[in-house]
């Protein structure tokens, strides 16, 4: 059975000041022996390809030039209403006012017209172009297209809670008992449990549709959609503190508003630091309780525990009982998770199952997405959680998305990758830039914190190459028997053409199999990359979401706001001319 690898999520970008960086050359970078062109399927005139259900030609190590420039392959699968819509978009999207005050507007306009109208004007233009309709079987005509070209889809329920939101099914937290396990008193709505359930049987549908129509596609889901934001938010800061209590252990100096994903792991502890650590924090524990403690973590009986195995061995659900003997009540003991919320994210946990137990039933892998940094954490952690359980088979059924506009990102993918091997299971992810840049410096301006994105564009591409560089030296094994010595698959999540042409010459550098690499672009965005790829035999994909009009709203708004700035960008540009070329050329075709 021939493996394909992960789609892709969303991709962010940066503001004018480096709009410029964008813009890459030409193919000069790759040989031209890099590809290979067979001499079939070459694209008709009419829109359509000669033969759209052909196999596509397979690169080679020699082989003639591949044009991303070529227009009528680009557009091929567009109708000239669909191209004439999507010159509308790009040019639209490329006036600055209008992308900033979009969700402003949008709001005037369901005040001044009404939803029905607003909605109805937001479907025929924006809605249409990207996204693929408003349910599961709305979207079957889109996902057999793309088949017909070779390309994978990634369905996605694009209905999402907004970032920093929080929903109205949470009651209130009395202040006066924020404190941690067992005296915690924040209370959760069961209408909100509802909801997730809702939810979840979404996701299955949306499963069930990748089965059906692409099977070698992908699903995608938000774990926000299955569990109350504000849970995922208390797991998060527990995360963060179980992992300071690591440093603490250590007797290491701690930070405590430093970057999650910057706090330094690389250290071991022998059992006396181990020890004498705990002792100075807790009480109620022996030293032979505690010698029992350190030996069920120390995997490899090397005498010292790693971050892996600290990580590996503390389970987020018996925090609760550990912090009730704490000597000081700080902030872990306030982080601790309470009995019912225990009992939540049980419940979060046997939705995500649900949804996988299915996945893996029908062969149809899952993208967990990425979301905000508050909550991005607990999210790592369930993700890895279901890897452990379901990507220790013939092919990874859970791919995680890392974000690398993230500071200290390759550390953690390679922390990942090493998780992986050690424990057994195969590694699959998907790298975006990353899709929430806005409102995450928002936040920490307002908090008064370092912004956790990297400061200049150029530091978020060395951020993405060098985690693409790491996955794709991560090969095969061949002393490890188990999953976890089978090599690591990727998902390329990008616009830019640079990124897309050096993760090829990196895999005919590295020779890096064809079924490892994947590389993925948002509908309607970057088909001149998207087609071109499935035509010279690259796994390529679109993410394709869906969802009610009204509900993907917040989707489109963000997906405007986040890409503004590559919207405007000279590589836009250019695609918005070779936009402009097809149609005319479809309206005044050379005889």
């Amino acid at each position: 059975m021939l493996r394909r690898v992960v789609p892709w999520q969303r991709t962010g970008r940066y503001s004018k000041v480096i709009v410029g960086a964008w813009h890459r050359g030409h193919l000069a970078a790759i040989p031209a022996r890099c590809f290979a062109v067979a001499a079939t399927g070459q694209t008709g005139t009419g829109g359509q390809s000669s033969a759209p259900n052909s196999a596509a030609p397979k690169p080679s190590a020699c082989a003639a030039e591949k044009d991303f420039t070529n227009a009528a392959l680009a557009f091929e699968a567009k109708s000239r209403w669909e191209l004439f819509r999507a010159w509308c978009v790009f040019q639209i999207c490329a006036i600055g006012p209008i992308v900033r005050h979009c969700d402003t507007l949008y709001m005037y306009s369901v005040k001044v017209l009404g939803p029905r109208l607003t909605h109805l004007l937001l479907r025929k233009t924006f809605f249409e172009h990207f996204c693929a309709g408003e349910s599961s079987q709305d979207i079957l005509p889109k996902m057999r297209e793309l088949q017909k070209y070779n390309v994978g889809g990634i369905l996605d329920y694009a209905a999402e809670a907004k970032d920093g939101e929080l929903p109205e099914t949470v009651k209130p937290i009395d202040e006066e008992e924020t404190v941690g396990a067992p005296l915690s008193s924040r209370s959760y709505d069961y209408e909100s449990e509802a909801l997730c359930d809702a939810r979840a049987q979404i996701f299955r549908v949306a499963v069930r549709g990748v089965k059906d129509t692409i099977p070698d596609g992908f699903a995608a889901i938000k774990l926000s959609g299955l569990g109350n934001p504000v849970l995922l938010e208390r797991m998060s800061t527990c995360l963060a503190e179980v992992c300071r209590l690591y440093k603490r252990l250590a007797h290491e100096d701690i930070n405590p508003n430093e970057n999650y994903y910057m706090i330094d792991r690389s250290f071991k502890i022998d059992l006396e630091t181990f020890k004498t650590g705990w002792l100075k924090m807790f009480e109620g524990k022996s030293e032979d309780e505690l010698k029992a403690m350190f030996d069920a973590m120390d995997d490899n009986h090397d005498g010292y525990i790693s971050y892996l195995e600290w990580s590996s061995g503390v389970k987020l659900s018996e925090i609760n009982e550990m912090v009730r003997g704490c000597k000081h009540q700080g902030r872990l003991f306030q982080a601790a998770l309470n009995e019912e919320e225990v009992k939540l994210y049980r419940n979060m946990l046997k939705r995500v199952q649900g949804i996988l137990d299915l996945a893996q039933e029908l062969g149809v892998r899952v993208m967990i997405d990425a979301e905000w940094t508050d909550i991005q954490p607990a999210i790592d952690h369930i993700t890895i959680f279901m890897q452990r359980i379901y990507n220790k088979g013939e092919l990874p059924i859970v791919f995680n998305t890392y974000q690398t506009y993230l500071k200290g990102m390759p550390t953690r993918v390679q922390r990942d990758l090493d998780r992986s091997r050690r424990e057994g299971w195969r590694f699959g992810a998907k790298l975006v830039r990353g899709a929430y840049m806005v409102s995450e410096r928002q936040k920490a301006s307002q908090r008064g914190l370092e912004s956790p994105i990297c400061e200049t564009y150029e530091e978020t591409e060395e951020n993405f190459h060098q985690a693409i560089d790491c996955i794709l030296a991560h090969g095969e094994d061949k002393t490890e028997a188990s999953p976890g010595g089978a090599a690591a698959e990727v998902l390329v999540a990008s616009h830019n053409r640079h990124s897309v042409e050096r993760t090829i010459q990196k895999m005919t550098e590295m020779g890096v199999a064809q079924d490892r690499v994947g590389f993925g672009q948002l509908m309607g965005m970057a088909d001149h990359l998207t087609y071109t790829l499935a035509r010279y035999g690259y796994r390529s994909y679109k993410y394709v979401p869906y969802g009610p009009v009204d509900e993907v709203v917040p989707y489109l708004i963000r997906r405007t706001q986040e890409n503004s700035s590559i919207l405007g960008s000279p590589s836009v540009q250019e695609e918005r001319q070779m936009l402009g070329r097809e149609l005319l050329r479809r309206l005044r075709p050379i005889a």
